[in-house]
């Protein structure tokens, strides 16, 4: 295991610190203090910013005057996210308190034993059903229960705050019958509604998420002028219309992130279908985060399939036993719980530099290779996030 991480760390890429990472810092969020977050405080906004990458933050902050002004006292540190660093594996950690390793959220499209098939995660509810949380289905729930986010609920005077078009795929899930949310439209909606909340003094702890700045990332990518001036004008609005009423009614900001994103061209692009000749060796289609991918691979096929692998695509990614991978720690916990062990597959691919796979399913509309920017991956771009605390 210390050869896997040594090998991954010589090729420029980093491993998650799990003691140093978002999912920790909302484990201290939800208690009121911890060595990341420091001392409790009794009025404190957790925000989670969709795609702030450390690099783009302090980018951002050096482009901006007014960024610069605002956030001048504030304490920026550098922390990491987890593998993969992807939204719905992240967020489910962060919100559930659960490594990847324990929940087995590993990327989209995620195989499915139970239906055979790999399916879309981001077509289905982000959280467990009441039904699956009590136990009256017969089928292992897709995702875990939130207990991070229920923890932050028993505080007094809590909200979550989600845009309208995420809450909606949690709208019959357990959690929301358990926790005061808020749906927004809009960045300017969540601020307008922040201010609100801050001025009413009925709340004392709000945790909201913005997925602005990462859709700006994987349409324009975040080395782009127009990607950083659009991060800019999100940090800005933050800065100018928000903070000051933090300031004045005595709250502390919280900023951090799920992941950062990498700038991608085509030629980074590898690309696998139906008859690809890999595919003689695989009991499904892979499946994951494109920056990293999952196999599954009959067992007596194994040989063959690490020797095509080697020659098709070991330029471009590693290649390790997914047993080996799961007891490096690379996802958490040292073992899978056996029940979403075979979520991990038999082999598991790392992009290398900024590649990534993509299976093309047949007859499948397909988007995802047009996006110019991407995350899922193990580089500095990916794992480096903020924890902003002002």
């Amino acid at each position: 295991m210390a050869g896997l991480r040594s090998e991954l760390e010589a090729s420029g890429l980093i491993f998650p610190e799990m003691e140093n990472s978002n999912m920790e810092a909302a484990k201290e969020i939800a208690k009121g203090s911890g060595k990341l977050i420091g001392k409790r405080n009794s009025k404190r906004m957790f925000l989670l910013v969709d795609g702030l990458g450390y690099d783009l933050m302090l980018k951002a902050i050096s482009n901006s005057p007014i960024l610069r002004k605002a956030f001048s006292d504030a304490r920026i540190k550098k922390i990491t996210t987890i593998v993969p660093s992807f939204t719905p594996t992240v967020i489910t950690s962060i919100d559930s308190g659960l490594t990847v390793a324990e929940h087995g959220i590993v990327g989209s499209p995620l195989y499915i034993k139970e239906t055979g098939e790999t399916g879309n995660v981001f077509g289905l509810s982000w959280a467990p059903s009441r039904d699956e949380t009590i136990g009256k289905t017969d089928t292992y729930p897709l995702f875990p229960e939130l207990n991070t986010l229920l923890s932050m609920s028993k505080r007094r005077g809590f909200v979550y705050m989600q845009h309208e078009n995420i809450i909606s795929k949690s709208s019959n899930s357990n959690f929301l019958h358990d926790i005061n949310y808020s749906k927004y439209i809009s960045m300017d909606d969540l601020i307008i509604q922040s201010i609100s909340l801050i001025k009413s003094r009925s709340k004392k702890l709000i945790y909201a998420y913005v997925d602005y700045i990462d859709h700006a990332e994987h349409t324009y990518t975040k080395d782009s002028e127009l990607g950083l001036a659009i991060t800019i004008y999100a940090l800005e609005h933050i800065a100018e219309r928000l903070v000051p009423v933090l300031r004045e009614y005595g709250w502390e900001l919280v900023i951090t992130s799920d992941h950062g994103q990498i700038s991608i061209t085509q030629r980074n692009i590898t690309q696998i279908n139906a008859k690809s000749s890999i595919m003689e060796n695989l009991s499904a289609p892979p499946w994951g985060a494109n920056r990293i991918m999952f196999f599954g691979v009959s067992e007596n096929k194994k040989k063959k399939f690490e020797e095509q692998f080697a020659k098709l695509y070991g330029s471009r990614f590693l290649l390790y036993d997914s047993e080996e991978a799961i007891k490096s720690g690379i996802f958490g916990a040292k073992s899978a719980k056996s029940w979403i062990r075979y979520r991990f597959g038999t082999y598991v691919a790392i992009g290398k530099g900024n590649n990534l796979m993509y299976y093309r399913f047949p007859k499948r509309r397909e988007r995802d290779t047009k996006l110019a920017g991407y995350h899922g991956g193990m580089s500095k771009e990916e794992m480096e996030i903020p924890l902003f605390i002002l």
